[in-house]
């Protein structure tokens, strides 16, 4: 199965993602600003079957199949191979996805299509 809404490069965005952090009554103060330093610096670049992921000069090709769909959201999982298989559910919200972390959500914004 294939899903063009993911097809392209894709974003963290440190601000949305932030505000999310923000919002977290959850999170000490002090760990929503650890946090927030790590996001925004995710690049994801999505063909019809692999992701590859880039963060700073390093970059990690992964194979990934999508197993479902919906009007808003996608399944897929990915095959890494330092991590293994792993089952990401992403969830589109106008120009944007995001995806779990734990507790918070990570949005991603298209930069290319």
């Amino acid at each position: 199965m294939h899903e063009p809404r993911l097809t392209g490069t894709w974003k963290s965005d440190a601000r949305k993602t932030a505000r999310e952090i923000d919002a977290r009554a959850d999170i000490p103060i002090s760990s929503k600003s650890r946090l927030k330093k790590l996001m925004g610096k995710l690049e994801l670049r999505y063909t019809r079957n692999r992701c590859y992921a880039k963060l700073g000069d390093d970059i990690r090709p992964m194979r990934f199949s999508v197993v479902a769909r919906d009007q808003s959201s996608v399944a897929i999982v990915t095959v890494d191979p330092l991590l293994g298989k792993k089952i990401v559910h992403i969830h589109f919200e106008d120009e944007h996805y995001w995806v779990c972390l734990g507790n918070i959500r990570e949005y991603f914004k298209q930069v290319k299509r």
